[in-house]
């Protein structure tokens, strides 16, 4: 946590008030995102007990497992579920723009979750879906295993930093305010939405008690509470369980249908709650541009989906493949940060406060200055120093950008001297200034502009990885290139068994 940060969360509590901690909202919210709020049993790993699912705030699907312990009510329930979220992802594929290999959807998905359990729990459920057979012994209806394959994509993109088709609600809230509890207690949506927007009348320490008590609100989930198990849903499930006839079974299972939409639909009224606040914040500008890298993500997925040769993924990546998607989740983590800080005076002025990046007047300039390139090719290289009283730990040969410079402004840092309680940071401008021999006006900063740099994360090769047979055998665990395949093993497995 930086300072700034700190210093937000110390204020927040001082004040008893969210303080905001940037001024856009970096994620793109679409204008019709499916949330889902899953529950799990207790004690079963990965058993579903139920999720409630829609577009709409009015219109929502309850779905519950009457005995989350029975094979056949878990199926069914992931074939209903799945139902609603393969429907919901084939609306997405109607309008595609471009020719041949490059055309792409326009646009994508996008699944709400209240926290990260809940992105958890679907991925639990993905996993146990994706490899299950539609025929022989064990079979299950022809959408489960199409679900746990989409349900694996969408997660997967979720841990890539930018990306927007699957994100928990409590990440984009506090995102974007800043509150006077723990990062931890941010992951309850409740406990957060009562510090952003307490109900009218209501101080933010009486909404927090209410947020925190189960009976008042029950948990956003992936698990219920302890005394709701203990005191309501066994019971209930054990009536379930010993119905005599198709009446008394009727009835058992209109009571957990009962006690379940008790648990769940105050949270789905949150979310949506929560929804509405964050339309209120405007969208950063290049969160445009991230969510061209969703369509196009979406588009590769849909393409080999259709390709009639789809495998389900993986269930453990080869070291090969899990070097690759590290570097990939690197990259994306640094792109995000980066745009964050180009698009946001909050941000820009966090990263400032931990040496990230900086900020000053130009106190020296020279705009004329040329290097001879390859073929004696005079190249503008212009000089400008930047005093900055920001800490400094860039080094020089740091590449930059400006938000504060056109676009296409490029720059590099050449020396870092101190300069006193300042320090002189000399920048050499090497793009964005176009192709004559003399800058175009406003590209080059002048001596007084003030203005900020903060690195540039651009365009690097990827690395030159080996082939998977190439590998140490001491990394190649069950094997070097192990196919993903449905087994009737992979078939028969219990729910809660962790691949």
């Amino acid at each position: 946590m930086s300072m700034l940060s700190a210093l937000a969360r110390a204020e927040a509590m001082e004040a008893m008030e969210v303080v905001p901690l940037t001024a856009f909202r970096h994620r793109r919210l679409s204008d019709r995102p499916l949330v889902i709020v899953p529950l799990t049993m207790a004690g079963e790993a990965g058993a579903p007990l139920a999720a409630i699912a829609g577009t709409s705030r009015r219109s929502p699907t309850l779905l519950v497992v009457p005995q989350p312990r029975n094979r056949d009510h878990r199926f069914a329930f992931a074939a209903d579920l799945g139902q609603i979220v393969t429907q919901y992802i084939d609306s997405f594929r109607q309008d595609r723009r471009g020719e041949g290999a490059k055309s792409r959807y326009t646009d994508a998905p996008q699944i709400l979750v209240p926290n990260p359990g809940g992105i958890k729990a679907l991925a639990d459920l993905g996993r146990m879906c994706r490899f299950r057979s539609t025929s022989g012994p064990y079979a299950v209806p022809q959408v489960v295993p199409e679900f746990g394959r989409w349900l694996t994509f969408l997660v997967e993109q979720a841990e890539q930093a930018g990306t927007s088709v699957l994100l928990p609600v409590t990440g984009l809230l506090a995102e974007h305010w800043a509150t006077g509890q723990s990062s931890l207690e941010d992951q309850n949506l409740a406990s957060l939405m009562a510090w952003i927007a307490p109900p009218p009348g209501v101080g933010v320490e009486q909404a927090m008690a209410d947020a925190e008590n189960p009976d008042v609100c029950p948990p956003a989930g992936p698990a219920t509470s302890p005394q709701f198990d203990n005191r309501e849903l066994a019971p209930a499930i054990k009536r379930f369980d010993t119905a005599e006839d198709e009446q008394a079974l009727a009835a058992a299972e209109q009571e957990l249908r009962e006690l379940v939409a008790e648990q769940v639909h105050p949270t789905w009224r949150i979310v949506w709650d929560a929804v509405a606040l964050l339309r209120s914040v405007p969208q950063a500008p290049r969160a445009a541009r991230r969510f061209e890298d969703d369509c196009f993500a979406f588009t590769r997925f849909c393409d080999y989906q259709d390709s009639g040769t789809a495998l389900p993924q993986r269930k453990r990546d080869t070291a090969i493949g899990a070097a690759r998607r590290l570097s990939r989740l690197e990259r994306a983590l640094e792109s995000f940060e980066a745009d964050k800080a180009f698009d946001d005076p909050f941000v820009l002025a966090d990263r400032r406060s931990v040496g990230e990046a900086f900020a000053g007047p130009v106190t020296q300039a020279e705009p004329g200055r040329v290097q001879i390139g390859a073929g004696n090719r005079r190249l503008p290289r212009p000089l400008v120093a930047v005093r900055t009283e920001d800490p400094v730990r860039l080094t020089p040969g740091t590449r930059l950008i400006s938000p504060d410079m056109p676009a296409g402004h490029k720059a590099q840092i050449v020396s870092v001297q101190p300069e006193g309680e300042a320090t002189l940071i000399v920048v050499e401008v090497t793009g964005g200034m176009g192709r004559a021999r003399i800058p175009q006006a406003g590209s080059v900063p002048v001596l007084g502009q003030r203005l900020a740099y903060l690195p540039d994360p651009g365009w690097r090769p990827s690395p030159q990885w080996p082939a998977d047979e190439g590998t140490a055998w001491t990394h190649h665990g069950a094997g070097p290139d192990q196919e993903s395949t449905t087994s009737q093993d992979d078939a028969a497995e219990g729910w809660g068994h962790d691949d």
